[in-house]
């Protein structure tokens, strides 16, 4: 990564930062997706695996965005020369950061609402029959 020394320079990082916060959330989604395929149905009336994929739905949901805030505060900021331009990183890391939350929150649910009868669906709870 080269060093930011502009304005012009800060401005295409953070519109950088801002797409990649799209494609962390979205990669979150694929982990939570898989995770949630590898856990086995439990079996009888009193099935509880939904809610061990609701844990981990949650645990992801907590991951990825600390890791993507962690890894613009630790690496990218390190690169930005002048305090200004750091402080107005800093602002755009944690607009990022909350963007990989919501949009993980967003697409999540709204793909467990289409494929409500599968083990992804299950994450909201029992679907009625």
């Amino acid at each position: 990564m080269k060093k930011i020394e502009s304005i012009k320079e800060l401005d295409a990082l953070i519109g950088n930062t801002y797409v990649y916060a799209v494609i962390v959330a979205i990669a979150a989604v694929v982990l939570a997706f898989v995770i949630a395929s590898l856990i086995k149905w439990g079996g009888g009336r009193n099935d509880s695996s939904h809610v061990k994929r609701r844990v981990w739905f949650i645990i992801v949901a907590i991951l990825a965005p600390i890791g993507f805030f962690l890894y613009n505060a630790l690496y990218v900021s390190n690169y930005i020369m002048k305090a200004p331009l750091q402080a107005k990183f800093s602002t755009a890391s944690i607009i990022a950061t909350l963007i990989v939350l919501g949009a993980y929150a967003v697409s999540g649910i709204v793909s467990m609402l289409i494929m409500r009868r599968s083990k992804w669906g299950s994450i909201l709870g029992k679907s009625k029959k």
